[in-house]
């Protein structure tokens, strides 16, 4: 219906100008009926905000609550169709089970009783898509492009351990919040098409061959129709990371079915062809996302967003967002790492068999010439108190290019591990421990610590030079955890040390620490002090395995920051320091999950006694005998790689060893 602006009558659509003055017609907008209704006697509907092909988005208020919601609601024509309210059901399943800041909530989902209208209630975002950033700005700047990309992966993350795929990932379900501090906060929308039945069900949703998602970001494979798993939902990450650095998806035609085929068979265009200045480990990273086979793609979301971190590093990019040396609300993704696609260890259990992985850099080992403690290396300088004997345990020089293809086939030899897995299970990996309570993914984010989101990793060595006690490598799995970005320093010891009148550290003066020192870690503290430090703060130490992953990551890097050594990243002998320096003063030496100081500086306590790894052929294990790890000031950079350990009776106190503690995500 179009109406004329001059006399206001309304003509036929066919008709260009009015025949009563002649004025050009405009199309007449019919108002939305639904406006200023109430649904289901909660909703008052007030304004639309949106319109898919399943259903209309409206802004809304809830009558009794009185706070604003975005009701979606199924389109009249398809509310009758079982298959189409079937979807619209899974896309509120979907959301629930998901349960992750970085993805929409949804916290109703309901049919009326008079019209038969099927709804969804969301939370209300007041931001804009992603198309309309990248549409404003053309490429976006390296780090954020990472930001969004990291929160992206962590809300796939969390799907994909529900075992659901979300299958229409496109800019148009990105959304950016702004935060009280600034920030970009991502929300990934419309989990109405993802895949969570068995097959056998989804068969009957969805007919042999049928395409669903939009051609542009599809998988090759989702454009054949075929089954999909995970890294369908990389492969339409990685064009939209493509698009973000160079402002266009990699394929275009004239038709959707053009653009299937240009997927299946055509290399997407370099990207520095259209953006000259792109780092080549940056261009690496997103062209693997869009391998043509699955299995060319990274494993898993975490994987993706950990290559781009470790991509940004390796051509020099600082990430301000990453590199703070405090804990800051302007970096919003520590709380949002609400991941839990794995089971945990649990405390004091030795990691699962072994299996093979990485060869990293070459070890030698010497004879250890006292069974008391484990040896610090003979060019470790006589400490002013006690200290372990003149045993050896060095590492060889580096070798760059042996570990980069050790660490390429390390990464290739755990995705055959755990494809292995996934495929004889069908199934997330089974949990370790019955006994631990389900994950709480929405617990607040403790004061000083991190949530390190769960994953698999390599832990240990196979390298047939290494020191027995790190041999052999083994997959291993843990779950969240919260972890201290900081060791415990000084002054928090003191507060410990105050309320509980227990015994300070030996060289403290008066029970005080020294004058200047108190953001320095805390040193001459026994394994005991430390366990009783941690219950007194409401926290534990942390299990090797959760250190050692928390330095390594699923990627298996070498040193926390990555697998190159500089003397900035860490307080070593390197950096001719003769004591701990104050907490994170080396922010560029943060791990992959922003952990600071886990290589030198002090070492630190874990919880675990002292066990052989499975199949180890180390000589008899130390009974009672307790693991520290991460190497100290003391030590050259050879000697503060992530798989390394020590051990000693839990009695001794040095002046190279501190701790910091851990928190389950459950509690």
């Amino acid at each position: 219906m179009k109406q004329c602006p001059a006399c206001h009558k309304e003509l036929n659509e066919h008709l260009q100008f009015c025949p009563y003055d002649g004025q050009p017609l405009i199309t007449k907008v019919r108002r939305d009926s639904l406006i200023g209704t109430t649904l289901d006697g909660k909703f008052v509907l007030e304004e639309k905000i949106g319109e898919g092909g399943m259903g209309k988005v409206y802004r809304a208020t809830h009558l009794r609550m009185k706070h604003t919601v975005a009701l979606k609601i199924l389109h009249p024509e398809l509310s009758s169709d079982e298959i189409a309210l079937e979807r619209f059901r899974r896309e509120a399943q979907a959301a629930v089970l998901i349960h992750h800041p970085n993805a929409i909530a949804v916290t109703d989902f309901g049919v009326t009783n008079d019209t038969g209208m099927a709804y969804l209630v969301m939370e209300f975002l007041e931001g804009l898509e992603l198309r309309e950033k990248i549409n404003r700005e053309h490429q976006l700047g390296y780090e954020e492009t990472f930001y969004i990309t990291y929160q992206t992966c962590l809300a796939l993350q969390a799907a994909h351990a529900k075992g659901i795929i979300h299958r229409d990932l496109k800019p148009d379900n990105i959304w950016l919040l702004r935060t009280e501090d600034g920030m970009e906060q991502v929300k990934v929308l419309d989990f109405g098409i993802a895949k969570l039945l068995s097959n056998a069900e989804e068969n009957q949703l969805t007919q042999q061959g049928m395409i669903i998602g939009t051609p542009y970001y599809m998988s090759p494979e989702q454009c054949r129709g075929e089954e999909l798993d995970a890294r369908s939902d990389i492969y339409s990450l990685g064009v939209i990371i493509y698009e973000m650095l160079t402002g266009r998806v990699p394929f275009k035609a004239t038709t959707p079915m053009a653009v299937a085929l240009k997927h299946n068979s055509e290399p997407p265009p370099p990207l520095h062809d259209l953006r000259p200045d792109i780092p080549p480990s940056i261009e690496e990273v997103v062209l693997r996302a869009l391998g043509k086979r699955r299995r060319d793609r990274q494993l898993s979301a975490l994987a993706l967003s950990q290559e781009f971190q470790l991509a940004l590093y390796k051509a020099d990019i600082d990430l301000k967002f990453l590199g703070s040396n405090t804990m800051s609300s302007a970096y919003p993704t520590t709380q949002m790492m609400n991941i839990s696609p794995i089971p945990p260890l649990p405390a004091g259990i030795n990691p699962p068999n072994s299996a093979e992985g990485a060869r990293p850099v070459e070890f030698r080992s010497d004879e250890v010439s006292d069974s008391s403690v484990m040896p610090m290396p003979r060019e470790t300088p006589t400490p002013y108190g006690p200290q372990p004997s003149n045993g050896v345990f060095p590492i060889s020089a580096d070798n760059r290019k042996l570990y980069l293809l050790a660490g390429a086939a390390a990464l290739i030899l755990l995705a055959v591990v755990i494809a292995v897995i996934l495929i004889l299970t069908q199934r997330a990996v089974p949990v370790v421990s019955e006994t631990k309570p389900p994950i709480a993914t929405d617990l607040p984010l403790p004061a000083g610590m991190i949530r390190v989101p769960g994953g698999s990793f390599m832990m240990g060595t196979d390298d047939a030079d290494a020191e027995p006690e790190s041999k052999p490598a083994q997959a291993v799995t843990v779950q969240d955890f919260f972890l201290d970005i900081n060791e415990v320093t000084n002054e928090e010891y003191q507060k410990f040390v105050n309320d509980k009148k227990y015994q300070p550290p030996s060289h403290w003066k008066n029970g005080e620490f020294p004058p200047g020192e108190a953001r320095l870690p805390v040193w001459y503290v026994s394994w005991y002090d430390a366990k009783e430090y941690a219950q007194w703060a409401g926290k534990r130490l942390p299990t090797e395995a959760e250190w050692e992953y928390a330095a390594r990551g699923s990627g298996n890097l070498k040193y926390p920051w990555g697998n190159d050594w500089s003397p900035r990243f860490s307080n070593s002998k390197e950096d001719n320091q003769d004591k701990p320096k104050a907490v994170g003063s080396y922010p560029k030496g943060h791990s992959w999950c922003n952990i600071n100081d886990l290589a030198g500086n002090v070492a630190e306590w874990v919880e675990d006694e002292y066990r052989l790894y499975p199949n180890s052929t180390v000589k008899p294990e130390q009974p009672g005998f307790k693991v520290f790890r991460g190497g100290t000031y003391k030590l050259s950079k050879n000697f503060l790689v992530s798989w390394v350990r020590y051990y000693v009776q839990p009695e001794k106190k040095f002046d190279y060893i501190g701790f910091r503690c851990a928190k389950d995500a459950s509690d």
